[in-house]
């Protein structure tokens, strides 16, 4: 058996030699693992370091994050595919446990936990409870599950498992393999591993901190593609895992939506409406549908927001955003570029 491990730098943002050097010093012997960077530019000094540990470069321009990890499996030789993302590492003794893991138990994936950690490597917060779950598609709990199933530098999967059409997928790698694991296993299981065996990188550079309205947008409608794709395929997995793809899907379409609500003014709207069934709406205003306290309060409110006849909404919706910043803050906007707003309203 042998580990690829794939490192992808889908933007450079400083950190991929601290990714590098984790891999390369993991206590498992190196015959058994290979490394494989996929990057969209030439770094002289990195990309020299990681041939002369061995890895494999490859540069890839494609726009699709999917598309990045496609091109390395061309390349990858290993039965188990573990990913690591530029900005995080793996701690020293990751391979080594997940090749153990493989080898003792009948799992397709293993999804490990993470400490996070800012841009000096310093341990931010750590789990609290080290929890251990074998998952399949007949056991799956929406509420459960959750919460445990993002993070693509969490992932060690069996190759089997990934499908060719990842490379379709904009940025939505973490979920994707995950339920795909779980939906496609005939007799095996995906182990939810809390035991932290990755660091995972919280930082100004990173997508979840994007904060232009344009970054916000562009970013937003590749997630709201991933997930109605996700929602498609994995339908009629199983009614706990429909939950949880619907439950994503709809979030980040009521994102979508507020962004839409941003650039639209009462002459001119840009692009249709998204559009909410009320079946849609009864499912966000549904307590039991929440996997969290946090997500029932948001979801109560947005529900309520959908309630609304649209004129409402729409006024509503410009009143909060010309007499407060309350909706720059939940959208996570610090900066409008008004020469984007302006090419997009005389489209």
């Amino acid at each position: 058996m042998m580990i690829s491990v794939i490192v992808t730098e889908y933007k450079k943002r400083g950190y991929l030699l601290y990714a590098l050097r984790s891999v390369f010093n993991q206590t498992l012997s190196r015959d058994k693992y290979e490394v494989i960077v996929v990057k969209k530019e030439e770094d002289k000094e990195v990309d020299d370091y990681a041939r002369k540990n061995g890895a494999k470069v490859i540069y890839d321009d494609s726009k699709k994050f999917g598309e990045n990890i496609y091109t390395a499996l061309s390349e990858a030789k290993g039965d188990i595919i573990s990913l690591l993302n530029d900005d995080d590492m793996f701690t020293q003794g990751k391979l080594e446990e997940v090749y153990r893991i493989f080898k003792e138990e009948k799992v397709s994936e293993i999804r490990n936990e993470v400490y996070f950690i800012d841009s000096n490597n310093n341990i931010l917060s750590s789990p609290s409870i080290v929890y251990k779950y074998f998952v399949n598609k007949y056991n799956y709990n929406h509420k459960k599950y959750f919460h445990i199933l993002a993070e693509d530098s969490c992932i060690s999967i069996k190759r089997e498992f990934i499908d060719e059409d990842i490379k379709y997928q904009n940025r939505i790698i973490d979920i994707y393999l995950t339920i795909n694991a779980i939906c496609k296993s005939q007799d095996e299981n995906v182990f939810l591993y809390g035991k932290p065996l990755t660091y995972f990188r919280v930082h100004p550079q990173s997508t979840i901190s994007l904060n232009t309205l344009e970054e916000k947008i562009n970013i937003t409608r590749n997630y709201l593609e991933d997930q109605e794709r996700l929602y498609n395929k994995f339908y009629n997995c199983g009614e706990e895992i429909r939950k949880t793809l619907r439950l994503f899907l709809l979030n980040i379409k009521f994102k979508f939506y507020l962004l839409e609500l941003y650039l639209m003014n009462e002459n001119k709207e840009l692009g249709k409406e998204a559009q909410f069934s009320f079946s849609d709406k009864v499912f966000l205003f549904n307590p039991f549908n929440k996997p969290s306290r946090e997500y029932m309060t948001r979801d109560l409110l947005a529900s309520g927001f959908l309630f609304l006849p649209s004129t409402i909404r729409f006024h509503l919706f410009k009143f909060l955003q010309e007499h407060s910043n309350i909706m720059n803050k939940i959208l996570g906007i610090k900066e409008v570029n008004s020469n984007f707003v302006h090419n997009l309203t005389d489209e």
